[in-house]
Formats: C-alpha cells, structure tokens, sequence
C-alpha cells in the first residue's frame, strides 16, 4: 500500500507539474504535446481517482463519499481517455461522444459525495448555518447563471441534443460553485486544509470548464490549451487529499452580530447589481431605483433587528444583580467551551459557593446582601480579566470557567478566591471552591459541573467540621479553666 501511494503521488504530482511546465511555459517543445494532451494528462485524472477510493478504504466514517467521489473522478477519467483515443485527433468527430456521457456524469457524482461527506461530518448545525449556505449557494447560482449560463445560451446553437449538452455543462459548473460556496458557509467560513483541498479542486474544474466552454463558444477567453493544466490542478488537489487527516467536523456556531448579518446582506447587494444591470437599459430607471431602494431598507431593517435581538439575548443571558452572565449563560457557553477543550488547550470549571453569606444576610438584611453580592460580583469580573469567564449561577453560588495552561488556571483560581472574600461590620465572608479540569478529568458539562459541585461541597463541609472541633476546643478550654484554677 505504500508503493500504491507513493506511485499515485508521482502520476499526481510529477504529471501536473510537466504538464504545466509545457503548456504555460513551453518546456519540451511540441514533441511532448501528444504525451501531456494524451497518457500522461489521462493518468493524472486516474490516479486522482483512485487515491479518492484508497481515502474511502481507509476513512470509514467517510467511505459512501470518498466513494462516490473517486465514482465522479473515474468517469470523468473514462471521458478523457475516450477523448484522447478517438476525438483528439479526428476533426470531424460527433459532438455530443460518448466522452461527455462521462464529463456530465461527473458533476451529479460529484454533487452526491459534497452531500454525504457534510453528512458524515455534520453535528447539529445550527439554523442560521443552513441559512447561510442556502442563501450563499442561491446568491451564487444567480450570480453564475447570469454571467456563464445566459451567456452560453445566447451563443449556442445546433440540434436539440447538442443544445441541451452544450447548456448542461455551465449548468453543472453553476450548481458545483453554489454547493462549494454553501459548504464554505456551513463550515462557518473556515474550512480547514482537508475542506480547503477538496473544495479548491472541486472550485478548480469549474473554472477551467467555464473557461473551456466560453472559449469554445467565442468567448473573449484567449486561445490556446493553457486550461489543461488547471484541470490538472483540480485533480491534484482532489487526489492530494489521501494524505491529509479526516475532515474536520461542522460543529454547531455560535455567530456574531457581525457575521450574523454578512451573508445575507453580501448576497442582497449581489442580487440588487443583478437586477440593475438587467434593468439597465429601460426606458426608466425609476422603478430599478426604487427597487434597489427597497432592498437597502430591508438590509438596514434586518440589521436593526439583528442588533436588537442581540441585545435582547445578552439581557436574558446576564444577572441583573451582579453584571455577571446567569445560569442560562454558563450553560451555553460552558457547552461551546468543553467541545473546544483539547489535552493541549484544556480549560477549568471553578464552583465558588460563600461562606459567612447567610450570616451576614440575616444580620443585615437582604438589601445588604444583595450590595454586597453586587460588590463580589464586580470584584471577581475585575480579578480574572480577560483569561476567564464569571458567572452568578444562583444565590450566593459563582462560577468561573478558565482556559490555559494549568500553571494560569491556577492563578486565576486564585484571584478569584480572594475576590469572593470580604470582611464587612465585623462579618467575614469568604468561599469554598471546586475545579474540574476538561477533558483530563471530565469528558461531558454534566460530568464536570456534578465533580466541581462535590469537590465544593466537601471543602465547605471539611471548613465547616474544622470551625466546629475549634469551637469545641475553645468551649471545653473556657470549662477547664475554672477547675484548673481551683485545683492550683
């Protein structure tokens, strides 16, 4: 299997490289052109597709994709070498050949593996995710469709078939561009290298078939076979992926207002100069204006709404008393946090529960108490600063969730501390504590808030047994002073 995959990587990466050191700068003169435009170009695409099937065979989470994949790679292969054994060399060849059966099988292949390999690596997604990519892969197909699609049909002609093959080409390049953008978007713009590879080949062979296609029909896309070598270039980023680690996976996003609002007024803005130019040589501009008008309002009103609902969101998600996020807060971010948490960036769930509150509250009475939670409150915000994230979970119970280095962690266990401590009317007021460190000691929220939960409560308990034996030993030593005395 390693000479497999050490064969597979010099057809996929010594072939793309003489290919394009011939077609672009011309390296070997024309005696190689029927190798790089024939064999060596047509065991590029197989062995793109084969490395796919070994990726199927050892990824099983991922094997219907990468399988169907390297099924869209293969007949893609099988299209190309039918071109170079009996189309390449003979000008009156049929148009639509056997060969585009297998160009256009491609992309329904292709589509198929996209859909399964975002199965396969989706958690729960959340709703605006989807939204995103649907809005993102539509904005996109209008985008294409205006500027590829109208303009092949304009310039096509022939019989009914070679209309129809001739139109499904930049069909399916449109509807490929929309599913990479939507995928792009549900990865919350940030794909990493194993998305990034598939998605630029995938992004690769749509621009070398539209390039192709616009060429082909007069386009203003200059003469010449310099777009072999970007087919080339797809089939090695699609084929490039057998060495790199599992897809990373779609996870459930927590977006900014910014973000938030980027999509769809990116893709609104797309749509309003669609609109525009295809309106550009009415009689009137009035209505395009308006109708433009309209749309900005819509972004600005959506905008508004969006900030709104934010702050909507951060009033539920904050106790009113102290500043701090609530219980509704921690929970949400405590999720996000511990899904993130890795053995190299682990993070820790610290429990505060008071001591001496409950004294102080009853002596004072509760307004007293609510200042002086309000004061902790301040003072423990202030304590952990930017490493940390504070909340008041419920009475006179705090909780702190930190990330970093143990050595960190433990400084701002120790800050903290000393933040829920205070000495007021002659009442002192300090806090028992419990640390859960994740994932090393708790691999779920509800495993980790049940241990720091008993870790607090058993320091609470040992402080409270320790205050109670020294009462006792001072009582029974206030008793046994009398009779000391009077036995001296």
């Amino acid at each position: 299997m390693r000479l497999v995959r050490l064969v597979l990587a010099a057809i996929l990466f010594g072939g793309t490289a003489t290919v394009i050191l011939h077609n672009w700068f011309g390296v070997g003169g024309s005696g190689l052109d029927d190798l790089t435009g024939g064999s060596l170009y047509d065991s590029v695409v197989v062995a793109a597709g084969a490395a796919c099937l070994l990726r199927a065979r050892s990824i099983p989470s991922e094997r219907t994709a990468w399988l169907l994949i390297g099924a869209a790679v293969l007949v893609w292969a099988a299209g190309e070498i039918y071109w170079t054994a009996e189309i390449l060399h003979d000008p009156e060849a049929p148009y639509p050949s056997p060969a585009d059966i297998g160009y256009l099988a491609f992309y329904p292949l292709a589509y198929a593996g996209l859909v399964m390999l975002v199965r396969a690596r989706a958690d729960e997604i959340d709703w605006r995710l989807w939204s995103d990519g649907a809005i993102a892969a539509l904005g996109t197909a209008a985008l294409g469709t205006a500027v590829v699609f109208d303009f092949v049909a304009e310039r096509t002609s022939g019989t009914t078939l070679e209309v129809i093959t001739s139109l499904a080409y930049p069909l399916g390049d449109v509807g490929m561009l929309a599913m990479i953008v939507g995928v792009i978007a549900l990865t919350g713009w940030r794909p990493d290298r194993t998305w990034s590879l598939l998605l630029a080949g995938l992004a690769a062979l749509v621009v070398a078939d539209i390039a192709y296609t616009v060429q082909a029909t007069g386009g203003f896309i200059p003469p010449g076979n310099w777009i072999d070598p970007i087919y080339l270039i797809s089939a090695s980023c699609i084929g490039a992926i057998l060495w790199q680690p599992s897809a990373s996976r779609i996870k459930p996003a927590r977006l900014d207002e910014r973000r938030e609002l980027m999509v769809p007024a990116i893709f609104a803005a797309v749509m309003i100069g669609l609109f525009a130019i295809q309106y550009t040589g009415a009689t009137s501009g009035l209505t395009t204006m308006l109708w433009a008008a309209t749309m900005l309002a819509v972004i600005a009103r959506l905008a508004m709404s969006v900030h709104e609902n934010r702050a909507l969101v951060e009033q539920v998600r904050t106790d009113q008393l102290t500043g701090l996020g609530n219980r509704g807060s921690l929970q949400v971010d405590f999720e996000a946090a511990c899904e993130q948490a890795t053995e190299e960036a682990p993070i820790a769930l610290m429990l505060f529960d008071l001591n001496g509150f409950k004294r102080f509250n009853d002596t004072f009475g509760h307004p007293a108490g609510d200042e002086l939670l309000a004061r902790l409150g301040r003072a423990l915000r202030t304590a952990i600063g930017s490493q940390a994230a504070a909340y008041r979970i419920g009475g006179d119970e705090f909780c702190v969730v930190a990330r970093g280095p143990a050595e960190e962690i433990e400084a701002v266990k120790k800050r903290a501390t000393e933040a829920l401590t205070d000495s007021n009317r002659g009442v002192e007021v300090s806090s028992s504590w419990g640390a859960v460190a994740i994932p090393a000691e708790a691999t779920s929220t509800s495993e980790a808030m049940q241990l720091a939960d008993l870790r607090m409560y058993a320091q609470k308990e040992s402080r409270r047994v320790a205050h109670d034996d020294a009462r006792l030993d001072a009582t029974a030593s206030v008793q046994a002073w009398p009779q000391a005395t009077k036995g001296a």
